[in-house]
């Protein structure tokens, strides 16, 4: 499974629900290609040549899936990334080096479930193509008024770069249920995640363990995930034949 995660403006959370999906995923694996550059290196402190860039330079070559597998590393503990530099400069332009290389690579992973953290996404982006491979994208936004507006105005440019769905995850669950977002801004909804600090800073700071399993953020995660394969078998499948 191929997701892509990506967020309009001022929406929270875009990362930590990748890797949310990743931790609670049987076999997850957040590749970070957001063009303003990653914070996964930031937050947890991995050390080492960001993976990105590394998996970028060597699709250049028919490697395959090799060239992502070997660029994978544990950031947080027991969460599988691959990361991409930290500076907004070199993180646009790695990411527009895996144009139509990357997502073949990524569906040669049998069993995995990719979360793509595409950041902050725009149409008039040179990078908007990076999660139009994707089985599904949800757009991640807040419940309000705001996160609302912003995010329905992403649907109409999305929609026309993407080959697979289109739905909305939002990042907590007040003061707006997801029946009514979805009417408002046109498409489904995959559910929502808790909005769970405490679960958060577990995550990045002691990794997938117990602790964090038991979290609200990691319980409404499992429950997102799953609403979210049952919308995409079709979509995957059209891919995988193609």
């Amino acid at each position: 499974m191929l997701l892509g995660l990506v967020s309009a403006k001022g929406s929270p959370g875009v990362t930590t629900t990748a890797l949310a999906f990743a931790a609670v995923a049987d076999d997850g694996l957040v590749v970070e290609l957001d063009p303003s550059g990653g914070s996964i290196e930031c937050w947890t402190g991995a050390a080492g040549e960001p993976g990105l860039t590394r998996v970028a330079s060597g699709l250049r070559r028919p490697a395959g899936q090799r060239a992502v597998v070997e660029h994978v590393v544990e950031a947080p503990h027991g969460v599988r990334a691959i990361l991409a530099p930290t500076a907004g400069t070199f993180a646009e332009s790695t990411v527009a080096m895996t144009r139509d290389r990357l997502a073949p690579a990524l569906r040669d992973l049998d069993g995995t479930t990719v979360v793509l953290d595409g950041g902050r996404w725009s149409r008039s982006q040179p990078t908007a193509h990076r999660v139009a491979d994707c089985d599904l994208i949800a757009i991640v936004c807040a419940p309000t008024v705001h996160g609302v507006e912003a995010a329905r105005w992403l649907v109409e440019p999305l929609q026309a770069e993407l080959t697979g769905r289109l739905v909305v995850l939002l990042v907590g669950e007040r003061p707006y249920p997801a029946s009514e977002v979805a009417s408002a801004i046109g498409v489904p909804t995959a559910g929502a995640l808790a909005w769970d600090p405490r679960g958060v800073a577990s995550l990045l700071a002691r990794g997938n363990g117990r602790g964090w399993a038991r979290s609200q953020l990691a319980r409404s995660a499992r429950s997102a995930l799953a609403q979210i394969r049952e919308l995409i078998p079709a979509t995957e499948e059209v891919h995988r034949a193609g």
